[in-house]
């Protein structure tokens, strides 16, 4: 019943369309004041249900880089140490954009092979912490969600996309030479069946929502 609470939320927000989950009325948040010294992940709680924001201050999409991975650790610990919390829903504050993907630049700052693992390492370890999730997440997906962000999507407990030309699925980085580090190469053929998992990883096209 949490999961059908977390989903039930998605229906009260005015500013987006999401498929299965029409309008409703809006009600007063409560914050919690660690949040105010975050910069790209805060939360809010709705009724038993944690609204987990994603938004990158310094880029027009959502990266995974490692402040937001910080960050997301920091939320849902206190998530999870919230008694009155039974869900979550992660949802984008950026129009068009879930999250596009691992951070570029914090992969091209790796000197060595070695440093290239570690972040892979890091980025497993967050993914399997939501794998884990005492309380059922719910990925709600408005825009693209690509690569690290579709490995992120497939770690929660369910998703949900709007039915927008915008939204789109995929894992490109095959075309930067790589296939997904933070599990998702183990994940994926679990939702989607091997031979649409191998379509997606080994070609990086990218599917449509809806």
């Amino acid at each position: 019943m949490a999961g059908v609470r977390a989903l039930g939320v998605l229906a009260r927000f005015p500013s987006r369309r999401y498929a299965l989950f029409t309008g409703g009325t809006s009600r007063t948040f409560s914050v919690a004041p660690a949040m105010l010294a975050r910069t790209h992940v805060s939360y809010e709680v709705k009724d038993d249900v944690a609204v987990v924001r994603i938004n990158d201050p310094n880029s027009k999409v959502n990266t995974l880089s490692i402040q937001m991975q910080k960050e997301m650790g920091e939320v849902m610990e206190e998530v999870w140490a919230n008694n009155d919390v039974k869900s979550a829903v992660l949802i984008s504050s950026k129009p068009g954009c879930f999250i596009a993907g691992a951070d570029i630049n914090m992969i091209s700052a790796c000197k060595s092979a070695e440093e290239v693992t570690a972040l892979s390492q890091e980025g497993q370890k967050m993914f399997n912490m939501i794998e884990k999730s005492p309380k059922p997440i719910v990925a709600a997906i408005n825009g693209s969600c690509l690569g690290g962000g579709l490995e992120f999507a497939i770690a929660c407990q369910y998703r949900i996309a709007t039915k927008s030309k915008k939204t789109i699925l995929g894992t490109p980085e095959v075309m930067l030479g790589l296939l997904p580090g933070a599990g998702g190469t183990q994940r994926l053929p679990k939702l989607v069946g091997l031979p649409n998992a191998f379509d997606m990883m080994l070609t990086g096209e990218k599917y449509q929502s809806g």
